[in-house]
């Protein structure tokens, strides 16, 4: 049995340095286990500060959407993921569900998720064991 010891930070700096930003996107800050991003959807409407609660359950991580503004977040990753079906990720009104078993068996064989610790604080601790 091993583990994996981060914080969200470095798991959104990797993520950051991955993937190409929408121009929508205008900042993102990471606080404890909160994330908030600044987008400017369209040049005619202010800036909306959308805000994610990260938590987990067993072996899953859990992306809570803000409650006021959860049906324009699901609205828009709905059209996002319709098309591209990612097994381990599950898109409910009130957040996403990241299974990183599932996610993972799609590149790495033999390595069974245990358990996943997110806390308050942002620090992320992932049990695993191999075979």
């Amino acid at each position: 049995m091993g583990y994996i010891n981060t914080n969200l930070q470095e798991v959104v700096d990797i993520v950051l340095k991955n993937i190409s930003l929408s121009e929508l996107v205008k900042e993102i800050d990471v606080t404890g286990s909160e994330i908030r991003v600044k987008i400017k959807p369209v040049s005619i409407l202010p800036e909306i500060a959308l805000k994610f609660t990260i938590t987990s359950e067993a072996e899953k991580i859990v992306v809570l959407f803000d409650p006021a503004k959860s049906v324009i977040i699901y609205g828009f990753l709905l059209g996002k993921l319709k098309d591209e079906q990612i097994p381990g990720i599950t898109l409910f009104k009130e957040g996403l569900e990241i299974d990183l078993q599932k996610l993972l068996l799609q590149n790495i064989k033999g390595i069974k998720i245990q358990n996943v610790f997110v806390t308050s604080s942002g620090e992320i601790k992932i049990d695993f064991s191999c075979g």
